[in-house]
């Protein structure tokens, strides 16, 4: 009973005022297309991924996310794309979304590159409002069950082989044909940076922050650090604000790569859950050993 109450307060939470953008451990891969337009082809080589997210597993309703993405330059090494699909699920709620990026890439010094990028998309929104308790179905809140929402996000990187600092807002903009104290999107903002501390030929060490502000929820930062061995093998912790400790292991090969972590939640949802798991495979196309594979922004 307890779980339900809370999932229920959590959805209508969610729903009244700002709809949350799924949230990852795994940030260093190319995750950060799906935050950031301006990522789409920071590296020579074309990559695809797939991700699957269950979190606060044993919780009824919980969140559940699965992704994908698709990146590449195409004219130049300067002008590149990239295609984004999210399926996120939450209580009553099932969302769908996809978009296309767009980025251009500036080299301003031998060692520094500056990237901007826009993305547009489609944001589709299905909730059972019914399966909500001490809820009245004829407020004009909860009158339209479907949703399609077109949106529009911005974003800047500016990165080296060895650090990155990236800034954007992915949903900025949203196009809701509704009265204001409907609306269900709010423009998320994320802020974020990481480096390679290259200890010796096989050891390095990739500390990394990511800070994320939406309005109506508190500001929220990741704090993370992995160590790599050989650039084959890396294993890491983090840190989310009031929220998880968690544990990562991610794993090269060739063209190949895969990532896993495992979150402990240190939130007052700990008593309700067994914690969180996330996985990420993925493609890089080119060939395997090129120095770009080898020293660039995407394993961080």
């Amino acid at each position: 009973m307890k779980k339900l109450i809370i999932l229920a307060i959590m959805c209508s939470s969610l729903i009244a005022q700002a709809q949350q953008q799924p949230q990852y451990t795994l940030n260093q891969f190319n995750s950060n297309l799906e935050i950031n337009p301006a990522y789409a082809g920071a590296n020579d080589n074309a990559s695809l991924s797939l991700r699957y997210r269950k979190q606060w597993v044993g919780f009824d309703g919980s969140p559940s996310t699965a992704s994908f993405n698709a990146e590449s330059k195409i004219i130049q090494k300067r002008l590149a794309i990239g295609l984004t699909i999210i399926s996120d699920r939450i209580g009553i709620t099932q969302s769908t979304a996809g978009d296309l990026s767009v980025a251009s890439h500036v080299r301003v010094s031998d060692k520094v590159t500056i990237s901007v990028g826009l993305k547009a998309g489609v944001y589709s929104l299905n909730s059972d409002f019914s399966k909500l308790s001490n809820v009245d179905l004829t407020d004009p809140l909860y009158v339209t069950n479907n949703r399609t929402i077109p949106y529009l996000g911005f974003g800047a990187l500016l990165y080296t082989s060895k650090m990155y600092v990236g800034f954007s807002a992915p949903r900025v903009v949203s196009i809701e044909n509704i009265s204001p104290q409907t609306r269900i999107t709010k423009p998320h903002y994320y802020l974020y940076g990481g480096y390679r501390v290259v200890l010796n030929s096989d050891i390095e060490l990739r500390p990394a922050l990511l800070g994320k502000y939406v309005s109506a929820a508190p500001f929220e930062v990741d704090i993370a650090m992995d160590v790599w061995y050989k650039n084959l093998i890396g294993v890491g912790v983090s840190y989310r604000t009031s929220d998880a400790v968690n544990f990562m292991i991610k794993w090269q090969s060739g063209n190949f790569y895969v990532g896993y972590s495992y979150d402990m939640t240190v939130s007052g949802l700990r008593n309700f859950n067994s914690g969180s798991h996330e996985i990420n495979l993925g493609y890089q196309f080119g060939k395997p050993g090129m120095p770009d594979r080898n020293q660039n922004n995407r394993y961080f």
